[in-house]
């Protein structure tokens, strides 16, 4: 309900005992009464949502700093014109509210007064206030509880309270905004200060989800890393396995030389590089395509000794040396160990896997609990 209405209800009803409520002044919410209305919404969705940044030219930080500015400005605005209407209507501003005087008073400077010694008042005010302090003292900071705004220290909000007496606004009660948790699925976002009051922790929610839709790519591509790595390691298993069952009718210089060159590209270079991930996601993807490199670096050791080198002596043709060549027993174990090692390394590559699908649906059931 707009002051001049109440105000006029007020003098409506002061025939039946007078009109003593005080009207307090209410400044709008910044997101339902001031954006879109009195802003252009875009820089309220960037400065709320990180949407339409790019249409403003601004970043989220930014945004919020100008949208606060001009809010603020409204609000003074805004106050300015409860004043306005408030003296208009006969009445006085104590703090933040507009006191209505009552039937047979007017309003002179901050005071109501008889209407038939306004004038004398006006004469006398300059005497009382440069007198021997007779007469009523002079208005302070307030007069009711709720001419003080509640303020914010850190993270508590204290309830202010009028102490009449003083003419000042004083510290009564205090709120650990930090003790009221907001829960969404697993995630817990304590509400923070502003302007005296509670609310939610909207930074660090948008934090949040900046750091999940990171963490969710994250995993995401360590899904495809693995899936490309055990492609690699299937084909080379497989022509493993099939040279250690047709033995020595497979055994030729070419087919020695392109089985050598196949080998040499999974075990050196077959997994992709994912040192360059961040986060606390890339730490565990880092270390699961980490585990994945050592397993494959130990087949020579492992699996294949001394035959394994003596392949990479294919890599650029048949050796001329006849110590450098493969004996036929020699090749035929090298490929049946070898397929015994990849199998291994494919179970090994399930769990490895699974364990980032698992975290990546995670990162996704995380995201869509944060309200929006």
């Amino acid at each position: 309900m707009k002051l001049k209405t109440i105000i006029g209800l007020c003098a409506a009803l002061l025939f039946l005992g007078g009109c003593s409520e005080k009207i307090s002044f209410r400044k709008g919410d910044i997101k339902d009464d001031f954006c879109g209305a009195h802003i252009n919404f875009q820089y309220c969705k960037c400065a709320f949502h990180n949407e339409y940044c790019d249409a403003i030219g601004m970043k989220k930080g930014e945004a919020k700093d100008y949208v606060n500015e001009q809010y603020d400005k409204w609000v003074e605005e805004e106050f300015d014109n409860f004043k306005d209407d408030c003296l208009a209507g006969n009445g006085i501003i104590r703090g933040k509210s507009c006191v209505q005087c009552e039937e047979g008073e007017v309003a002179s400077g901050d005071k109501c007064v008889a209407a038939e010694t306004a004038g004398a008042d006006e004469e006398t005010d300059g005497e009382t206030e440069e007198g021997d302090g007779s007469g009523e003292t002079e208005e302070g900071v307030c007069k009711y509880d709720s001419d003080c705004d509640p303020v914010c220290e850190g993270d508590t909000a204290w309830k202010m309270g009028c102490n009449a007496r003083a003419n000042a606004c004083e510290k009564t009660f205090d709120t650990d905004c930090r003790a009221d948790v907001e829960t969404f699925g697993v995630l817990s976002f304590p509400k923070i200060c502003r302007e005296g009051v509670c609310v939610r922790d909207d930074a660090g929610i948008d934090k949040a989800r900046t750091d999940l839709t990171a963490e969710k790519q994250i995993w995401s591509d360590t899904v495809k890393t693995i899936n490309a790595s055990r492609d690699n390691i299937r084909d080379a298993m497989m022509e493993a396995n099939k040279n250690c069952i047709n033995g020595i009718a497979d055994m030729t210089n070419v087919a020695i030389v392109e089985f050598s060159t196949r080998i040499a590209s999974v075990l050196a270079g077959g997994i992709p590089d994912v040192a360059a991930m961040t986060a606390s996601a890339a730490e565990k993807a880092g270390g699961l395509m980490a585990e994945q490199m050592k397993n494959l670096a130990g087949a020579a050791v492992d699996y294949a000794g001394e035959g394994l080198n003596r392949l990479y002596n294919y890599q650029q043709g048949e050796p001329a040396a006849e110590e450098r060549k493969l004996k036929p027993h020699e090749y035929i174990k090298l490929n049946c160990d070898l397929y015994e090692y990849f199998k291994g390394v494919m179970a090994e590559s399930d769990t490895d896997l699974d364990t980032a699908l698992m975290r990546a649906k995670e990162a996704d059931s995380k995201l869509n609990n944060l309200p929006q």
